[in-house]
């Protein structure tokens, strides 16, 4: 009988002194959510958001509230089909928030932006992202007062219908941008935003910037007389 109980005594140990010499269980983040840009439409409305939070933080303050604020966007020597579209959208966008756009380096404070791509090459598994509806069914239906399973599958089955057909589920690709803005006064930073977006894998050039065109060499022989 004592053989018995030290059997499984000695397994459950075994097994307990097994899991302590483990390496840490991977986790995860919560869900959230993070926009896809699919669109010129979409550069416009984040430029829009961009001129808007500079109001806010330049403007907006109690320091330079009612006064005007001249700033000097700069652009970057070498630049891609979106950063173009930034840079020209940005300049439009703080002219209708107020600010005084100057061509002028030392005609206002510097700004300066950074676009960064970021591409994924090993993510592991994601797991199915919740949409808009299915995440608030429940206030569309009530499901807890739905008794019977069937009902409920069926009401889950057409929340995820309609994630799909009001195109508010897209895929999650591997790559992403990151834009970093900063308006600099003197030396030090007078404001500072960034901003994460997918972007589909194959429109990844459109952000990438573009070096000098390649210098085409001519060999010309000489023939002496």
């Amino acid at each position: 009988m004592k053989t018995l109980y030290a059997a499984p005594l000695i397994l459950l140990c075994l097994g307990l002194g097994a899991c302590m010499s483990q390496v840490p269980v991977a986790t995860t983040y919560p869900v959230t959510f993070q926009k896809k840009m699919q669109a010129a439409g979409h550069w416009d409305v984040l430029t829009t958001d961009v001129a808007k939070r500079l109001h806010d933080s330049l403007l907006g303050s109690g320091e330079q509230q009612g006064r005007p604020v001249s700033l000097y966007v700069q652009r970057p020597k070498y630049d891609s089909d979106f950063g173009t579209a930034f840079h020209d959208l940005l300049i439009t966008h703080l002219m209708e928030q107020g600010f005084v756009v100057s061509e002028n380096p030392s005609g206002g404070l510097p700004l300066t932006y950074s676009i960064q791509v970021v591409t994924h090459k090993d993510r592991g598994f994601i797991r199915p992202t919740p949409g808009l509806f299915t995440a608030l069914a429940g206030s569309v239906y009530v499901l807890r007062s739905v008794a019977d399973s069937s009902t409920t599958s069926a009401v889950m089955l057409g929340a995820v219908a309609l994630d799909v057909a009001s195109g508010f589920i897209t895929d999650n690709p591997n790559s992403e941008i990151i834009v970093t803005t900063s308006v600099m006064s003197s030396d030090r930073y007078a404001a500072r935003l960034r901003d994460i977006y997918y972007i589909s894998d194959n429109n990844v050039d459109q952000y990438i910037a573009k070096g000098p065109a390649p210098v085409t060499t001519r060999i010309v022989e000489v023939v002496g007389p």
